[in-house]
C-alpha cells in the first residue's frame, strides 16, 4: 500500500516536474498582453484594414487630379459614301472620305467644382479613423481575454496545489491510521475509510490537472502563439494580496463612458452617416470640370501610310453639368438616412444605459470580491489553526476521524474559496477598465 500510494503520488506530480524543462519559456502577464498584441491574427487585420481605408482615400484624392487618357483607332472604309448634287441641270455623283483613317488623341479632364467629390473625400477620412477606433477596440478587447485567461490559468494552478497539499495531509493521516491498525490501535473499518478518502481525492486532482492544461491552451490561443509551445505563466494570486488590501472602491459618478470604444464608434457612425446625406445632397449639385482633346489625324486611299498628310485638331473647353430630375430621388434618399440617424440615436442610448448597468455590475462584484478576500483571508488563518490542532489531537486520541476529516475539508474549503475571492475581484477589475474603455 505504501509503495502504490508514493507511485500514484509521483504519477500525478510528474506534469509538474515536465513542465519545469529549461527550455520552457517563463511568461508573466505583462509579456503575454505584449505577444498577444504583437502575434494576435485579430490585429495584423485590424492593421490591415486601416491599411486598406487609406489606400482607398488615396484613390478617391487621385480624382481631383487631371486626367490624361490617350486613343488610337483605324477605320477602313469599304464602300465610300456618295452625295448627289446638281450641277448645270445634271445630277452628279461624288463619293465623300477616304479608305484609311487613322486618328491619335490625347484627351485631358479636370475637375473643377465637384461637391460629390469632395464630400466622398472627406467620407473616406471619416472612415479611416472608424477603423483606427475599431483597431482600438480590437486592441481592448484581446487585452481583456488575455488577462481573464491569465487570472485562470493561475487560480487552477492554486486550486491544484490547494488539492495537492490536502492530498497530502489526507495521506499522512492514512499513513498514521495505517500505523494505528497495524499496532491494533485502530479497527479495520477506520483504516478503510482512511484509505477510501486517498482514492476519492484522486479525481478531484487530475481534473484539476486537466483543467491547468485546457487554461494555458484557451491562454494561447488568446496569445496568438502554438498551442504546443512550452510556456510557463508565472504569478501566484497571492501577488495581488497587497493591492487588494490597499483598494478602494471608486463612485460610480466618478467613472466615465467618453472613452468606452463602443459608444464612440456608434458616434462615428451618426458622423458617417450625417457626412453621407451630405454627398447625396452634392450629387445634385452642379459640376464644373475643365476638358481638353489634342488629336493628330490622316486620311488616305492607298497604302503606305507613311505617305499620307498628318493633320493637328486641339480643342480646351469648360463643361457644366446640371442635374435636373435627380433632385426627386434625392430627396428620398436623405430621408432614409435620416431615420438611420435617429435609429442609431435610439440604439447608442439603449447601448449607454446597458454599459451603465455594466459598471454598476462591475463595482458590486469588486465590493463582493474585497469582503469575501478579507473574510477569506481570517478563515484560511482559522482553518489552518483548526486543522492543526485536530490532527494533534487525533495523534493522541483525543478526537475522532470524524472531526479530522472535517477540519481537513474546512481547510481545503477555505482556501478554494480565499484564491476564488483574488480571481473573481481581478476578473471583475478587468471587466470595469473593458466597460471604461481602458
Amino acid at each position: 500500500m505504501k509503495k502504490l500510494t508514493l507511485l500514484t503520488l509521483c504519477l500525478l506530480t510528474l506534469p509538474c516536474f515536465a513542465q519545469n524543462q529549461p527550455d520552457s519559456l517563463r511568461i508573466t502577464l505583462p509579456q503575454a498582453i505584449e505577444i498577444a498584441l504583437n502575434e494576435s491574427p485579430t490585429m495584423r487585420i485590424a492593421g490591415r484594414t486601416i491599411e486598406t481605408k487609406k489606400y482607398y482615400k488615396k484613390e478617391q484624392i487621385v480624382n481631383l487630379f487631371p486626367n490624361v487618357t490617350g486613343a488610337a483607332s483605324y477605320q477602313r472604309t469599304l464602300q465610300k459614301q456618295k452625295m448627289v448634287m446638281d450641277f448645270m441641270g445634271q445630277n452628279m455623283e461624288i463619293e465623300v472620305g477616304t479608305f484609311n483613317n487613322m486618328v491619335l488623341s490625347a484627351n485631358l479632364t479636370l475637375p473643377i467644382i465637384a461637391p460629390a467629390l469632395w464630400n466622398v473625400i472627406k467620407l473616406t477620412s471619416m472612415d479611416i479613423e472608424l477603423a483606427v477606433e475599431q483597431a482600438r477596440a480590437s486592441k481592448i478587447v484581446l487585452v481583456n481575454n488575455v488577462k481573464k485567461a491569465y487570472y485562470r490559468v493561475l487560480l487552477m494552478q492554486e486550486s491544484y496545489n490547494a488539492l495537492m497539499e490536502n492530498y497530502k495531509n489526507i495521506e499522512d493521516n492514512a499513513k498514521f491510521i495505517t500505523d494505528k491498525y497495524n499496532q491494533g490501535l485502530v479497527s479495520e473499518f477506520e483504516k478503510l475509510r482512511a484509505d477510501v478518502q486517498v482514492q476519492n481525492a484522486k479525481p478531484s486532482i487530475n481534473a484539476a490537472f486537466n483543467a491547468i492544461g485546457i487554461s494555458q491552451i484557451a491562454l494561447k490561443i488568446h496569445m496568438g502563439v502554438d498551442v504546443n509551445e512550452a510556456l510557463i505563466f508565472t504569478g501566484e494570486l497571492k501577488d495581488f494580496e497587497l493591492e487588494m488590501e490597499m483598494a478602494k472602491l471608486p463612485e460610480m459618478s466618478s467613472l466615465s463612458l467618453e472613452s468606452n470604444t463602443n459608444l464612440k464608434q456608434m458616434d462615428m457612425t451618426i458622423q458617417l452617416l450625417e457626412r453621407s446625406r451630405k454627398a447625396v445632397l452634392s450629387g445634385a449639385y452642379p459640376m464644373l470640370a475643365l476638358a481638353g482633346s489634342y488629336q493628330y489625324m490622316t486620311m488616305g486611299n492607298d497604302i503606305p501610310f507613311n505617305q499620307f498628310n498628318w493633320f493637328p485638331y486641339s480643342v480646351l473647353g469648360i463643361s457644366l453639368q446640371i442635374p435636373i430630375v435627380s433632385w426627386a430621388t434625392t430627396t428620398y434618399k436623405t430621408k432614409q438616412i435620416k431615420n438611420d440617424i435617429q435609429n442609431m440615436n435610439d440604439r447608442r442610448l439603449d447601448v449607454e444605459r446597458q454599459f451603465q448597468l455594466a459598471i454598476s455590475s462591475n463595482l458590486s462584484n469588486i465590493d463582493k470580491a474585497l469582503a469575501d478576500f478579507e473574510s477569506g483571508t481570517e478563515s484560511v488563518n482559522m482553518a489552518t489553526r483548526a486543522f492543526s490542532i485536530a490532527q494533534k489531537q487525533y495523534e493522541v486520541g483525543m478526537t475522532t476521524w470524524l472531526d479530522l476529516n472535517t477540519a481537513e475539508l474546512a481547510l481545503l474549503r477555505s482556501q478554494l474559496l480565499y484564491y476564488q475571492s483574488i480571481y473573481d475581484y481581478l476578473v471583475a477589475q478587468a471587466e470595469l477598465e473593458y466597460v471604461l474603455g481602458k
